[in-house]
């Protein structure tokens, strides 16, 4: 098949989510079975690298790249290229409003698929029926959180694919030395964070970058960081490094569209035990490998759950125990995901139904 794989929003290298790994994952798995592969993205100008692509599409030079293994387009207006792409098979949206690109595709008789990452669908309009009001073919959701909230919202069950991982990608031996955060802006709880590593000054804290932060955003966080000699920022590196260093993750995300957080399965992977926060689908994630607590607790109940893994061996031990083995639950297998992933895409191609109306399931349930 000939796949686009959409995205609103910047995409690698200018942003490093846990949408934009999922997507090169799956752009990544999905070439080496085949299919074509092309990702379509928004450009940023923020960065040297938005910046000196904007140029050569101005100079007229093909602004496409391979870079990553597979074609990646990056433009302004993604609605307003769309008629000059190469028709493909399918569509999948990752990312961004839905309306216009959705609308695009269907003038060209290009089915889509709505892979839904965050909660962008609560302010849509009533999804009715199987597909609703928008003009796709169906829904797909990153978590059974998010599977959930979207059958309150509009009334349409949709199956869930977490997102994928390549498990050697992650797993590493480990010394240990951090509680790590990744990630640590204030959607992210750093603020929590903060709080919890000045109550905890005998252990030591790695902050790692991940989203772009703004000079000033920068220079306001290095600035209290530096208040605190426990705690240690890092720049954007290589994951497997970061999980070498991480004795425990800290996960206190204070964003209701937390649908699945990433780096805790990417912690399980080598046994290490997360401390979460409540938030969107991070029970789901965390599982039996790590502790969940209220996002909004006090940062003294924070610390206590941390000193009570940190400086208890057998209950450590139990934890990355249990993280471990949830690591490798079938549902996480990226054989079994990719599968079910080009399932879904080739039943959209022949016109089939991959998300059903709730009515229809109940009905269903009772004739069986």
């Amino acid at each position: 098949m000939r796949i686009v794989l959409l995205s609103g929003t910047p995409y690698l290298p200018q942003v490093r989510g846990g949408v934009e790994v999922n997507t090169h994952e799956l752009a990544v798995e999905l070439m080496q079975r085949g299919h074509a592969v092309t990702v379509l993205t928004r450009l940023s100008y923020r960065d040297g690298f938005g910046l000196k692509t904007q140029i050569k599409r101005w100079l007229g030079e093909d602004i496409s790249d391979r870079s990553l293994g597979y074609e990646v387009i990056r433009v302004r207006d993604l609605a307003a290229v769309i008629t000059d792409l190469p028709k493909p098979d399918v569509v999948v949206i990752h990312n961004g409003d839905p309306t216009r690109v959705a609308a695009a595709f269907a003038q060209r008789d290009v089915p889509v698929l709505v892979y839904m990452h965050g909660l962008g669908f609560d302010s849509w309009p009533c999804q009715s029926g199987p597909v609703g009001v928008l003009p796709v073919s169906g829904f797909l959701s990153i978590s059974e959180f998010v599977a959930d909230r979207f059958r309150a919202k509009h009334g349409i069950v949709t199956r869930a694919i977490p997102p994928v991982h390549r498990a050697e990608r992650y797993r590493t031996e480990r010394n240990g030395r951090y509680v790590t955060l990744i990630n640590p802006v204030p959607v992210k709880g750093v603020d929590l964070a903060l709080n919890v590593a000045e109550r905890l000054p005998d252990i030591a804290f790695c902050f790692v970058k991940g989203w772009p932060l703004g000079l000033r955003e920068g220079r306001l966080l290095k600035a209290r960081i530096a208040k605190l000699p426990n705690v240690t920022f890092r720049e954007n590196s290589d994951m497997k490094d970061v999980y070498r260093d991480t004795q425990i993750l800290l996960v206190p995300s204070q964003w209701e569209a937390e649908t699945w957080g990433r780096v805790v399965t990417e912690a399980h992977f080598s046994g290490i035990p997360v401390v979460a926060s409540d938030r969107g689908g991070l029970r789901e994630s965390v599982g039996p490998g790590g502790v969940v607590l209220p996002a909004n607790d006090h940062p003294d109940r924070w610390a206590s759950a941390i000193r009570s893994i940190w400086d208890d061996p057998e209950r450590y031990r139990q934890l990355s125990t249990a993280a471990l083995k949830y690591s490798r639950r079938p549902g996480i297998s990226i054989e079994h995901q990719v599968t079910t992933f080009e399932e879904i895409l080739r039943a959209v191609v022949c016109g089939q139904p991959v998300s059903h109306p709730a009515s229809d399931v109940a009905v269903m349930r009772k004739v069986v």
